[in-house]
């Protein structure tokens, strides 16, 4: 063990096993363990009050860890994460700052600036990858590109050799003598004195009992759990499985839960790649998208009210848990934007929510146990209680429009729009094309064929049931934004909280009900992105983050698909 003083820099890696930046300042000498809160700097990467309640609650067993092994863990609250960090380094006579990397682009440009300040000062910075199976700078195709489809990435992956990590925690910690400035758990204001109420529900809401998804991604994001660990761990399970000739299921449930591992380790590959997809799409075209940006039917998506119960449902458990299955995130993403078209992926995943829960939920046990106001619904029904006829939506205790809303667009209808929102964009781009003729204008690569190449699946009634969707309770534009009765609701958006506290107290939150479905992403399939934004992935990350300003009005507002 050396002599110098080492400080830990702790961010979204609280853990003590299998922590590269904590195992090598335990084994130079003496170690300053600091969680460095500045709310200033998250700026859109904020987290929200779920997100920060598990942060709270991550830093209190993250301390009672390193006070086993001789340490404490510094909280620090300040406007200036730099500013912290001197004032650590003066106050313990520190020599090194050592941290795990992270991979958004605000984050990337700040630990520059900081390595750079620090540097100066003659104080060696040292990061290392504790956050991902293999850096984004690793892997690419055989021209040097960075990939742009999911399958051709992991694929990669999968052929890749991965170092042995050592997951053990240092034996013991020998702490560094001195005194800042610091806070206490409560003083980090992580969680206000309104939330605590309903935060209480949330950890009784995340007990697992019974089978179940792994619910490990809260774990894996801030860094409880090694993701390399987990990793090792499977693919150890995956080749004794390998060995058992009738255990398919098996082999078939390792290969889809890895498979949501490197879906993980993709958003970050993307995100480092491609750093300006925070402020725009990587696919340039849609920046032609004309978008309807209809708040009423965005507060009904958000408050869990528009009318079709798998997507309700999983707003609803959204707000009571904070997290929800990667299928209903699809699902209730692709209800409420455009996400689809252009990149390479169908029309239809803008697929009936009635459809998609008698495939993912066909008793209906999902759905019953967050809209407690369904829960009497027969089965044949729970999916579109629109079709149900009046005698049955009464001994179900349901009306319409009263104690649960009726839809509140026609998919159908959405679909045509979608269809000719899509041409519109097609139109405006080749004008687009037609007119840069200067060359100011931004360049579109394509990567693929043409988007006028891709195959638009056609609107087929028989496929799908239609909902009943009067069209005299359409929204109307010059009502978006004093209307709330055309929602179904005048309540503001903070009671929903208290709404889905209250589902989940009915339904006894310890016995949570499981979405198990496989653990499949249709948006992972193996097809090209048809056009994205060029860069140049030679060149080093400093040269490529493009801190493009942040605007409302380039894909960030909310936009519905109707």
């Amino acid at each position: 063990m050396g002599s110098s003083k080492t400080i830990v820099w702790f961010r979204r890696d609280l853990r003590i096993e299998d922590n590269p930046a904590l195992a090598a300042a335990a084994r130079d000498g003496c170690v300053f363990p600091v969680f460095i809160w500045c709310p200033k700097e998250e700026e859109q990467f904020y987290p929200g009050r779920v997100s920060r309640w598990w942060l709270k609650e991550s830093l209190v067993h993250l301390g009672q860890s390193l006070k086993s092994l001789g340490a404490e863990l510094v909280l620090i609250k300040t406007h200036s994460t730099v500013a912290a960090l001197l004032d650590c380094i003066e106050t313990i006579g520190a020599t090194r700052v050592v941290f795990n990397r992270l991979y958004d682009p605000i984050s990337l440009v700040r630990d520059h600036n900081i390595k750079e300040e620090l540097v100066e000062l003659g104080i060696s910075v040292q990061s290392y990858n504790g956050d991902l199976l293999y850096e984004p700078w690793e892997i690419y195709d055989e021209r040097g590109h960075a990939f742009t489809t999911f399958e051709a990435y992991w694929d990669k992956c999968l052929h890749m050799q991965m170092e042995p990590v050592s997951h053990l925690p240092p034996w013991r910690l020998v702490p560094a003598a001195g005194t800042v400035m610091k806070s206490s758990i409560d003083e980090l204001g992580l969680e206000d004195e309104a939330e605590k109420p309903s935060n209480s529900l949330l950890g009784r809401g995340w007990l697992k009992v019974g089978t179940s998804t792994s619910l490990l991604s809260p774990y894996l994001h801030f860094g409880e759990l090694s993701v390399r660990k987990v990793f090792q761990c499977v693919q150890l399970k995956q080749l004794l499985w390998a060995k058992e000739e009738n255990n398919l299921k098996g082999k078939e449930s390792v290969t889809l839960f890895l498979k949501s591992i490197g879906l993980r380790e993709y958003s970050r590959y993307l995100c480092f790649n491609f750093p300006f997809t925070h402020e725009r799409s990587l696919l340039s075209n849609l920046k032609y998208f004309p978008w309807n940006d209809n708040q009423v039917c965005f507060k009904a998506w958000r408050q869990g009210r528009t009318g079709y119960p798998l997507v309700d449902a999983g707003m609803r458990e959204l707000w009571a848990t904070g997290w929800i299955h990667n299928r209903i995130r699809v699902i209730v993403s692709s209800f409420a934007v455009k996400g689809s078209l252009p990149d390479g992926h169908e029309l239809e995943r803008l697929d009936s929510p009635e459809i998609q829960g008698s495939r993912f939920d066909p008793e209906g046990e999902y759905v019953r146990q967050w809209l407690p106001e369904l829960a009497r619904m027969p089965t044949e029904w729970i999916h579109h209680p629109w079709d149900a006829t009046i005698a049955v939506l009464k001994a179900a205790g349901v009306e319409l429009g009263i104690n649960y809303p009726k839809p509140i667009i026609d998919l159908d209808l959405a679909r045509e729009r979608l269809m000719e929102a899509i041409f519109k964009m097609w139109e405006l781009e080749a004008a687009a094309r037609t007119s840069n003729t200067n060359g100011t204008n931004e360049v579109v690569v394509d990567n693929t064929d043409d988007s006028e190449n891709l195959a638009i699946p056609k609107n087929n009634p028989a496929y799908r049931k239609r909902s009943k969707y009067m069209e005299d309770e359409r929204p109307q534009p010059d009502k978006l934004h004093h209307d709330d009765n055309v929602v179904g609701t005048s309540r503001k958006d903070e009671d929903l909280s208290s709404t889905a506290e209250s589902s989940s107290a009915k339904k006894q939150a310890t016995s949570r009900c499981s979405f198990s479905v496989p653990q499949y992403c249709s948006s992972s399939e193996a097809k090209p992105m048809q056009e994205c934004e060029s860069s140049d992935l030679r060149q080093p990350w400093q040269a490529e983050i493009e801190m493009g300003q942040s605007s409302t009005k380039d894909g960030k507002q909310s936009h519905f698909i109707v």
